[in-house]
């Protein structure tokens, strides 16, 4: 069964991590206690809301997609995409989209043989 709780922890580690960032930083920054966003983390106690949404804010996580995910707005992969991007040069972006052809065609050569 889905656990919002437990979704929420696993995308937090999941960005702080990403930032290269303690939890006592990211606790510092948002005027909380280490302990607070370790229990968000480790899905160890239900957050307040207020807890919620500045952890949403700061690491940029959609609580809609995270609580709601079988009816999160249609528009998800967009956002996801954008914020991907977001920030990164022209050059970089193309970068990321070469990758994604060549592993398009590559799936597409794996599925051809398979259907031989």
């Amino acid at each position: 069964m889905y656990d919002p709780v437990n979704a929420f922890g696993e995308k937090v580690l999941e960005k702080r991590k990403k930032r290269d960032q303690t939890q006592k930083e990211l606790a510092a920054k948002l005027g909380m206690s280490h302990r607070t966003v370790l229990q968000a983390e480790t899905g160890q106690s239900n957050p307040k809301f207020e807890t919620v949404v500045l952890l949403a804010q700061d690491l940029d996580i959609s609580l809609d997609a995270l609580v709601f995910p079988d009816t999160a707005a249609p528009n998800a992969v967009q956002k996801c995409v954008y914020d991907f991007f977001h920030g990164k040069t022209e050059k970089e972006a193309q970068r990321y989209i070469d990758i994604c052809r060549s592993i398009e065609a590559l799936n597409e050569d794996k599925n051809d043989k398979e259907n031989k």
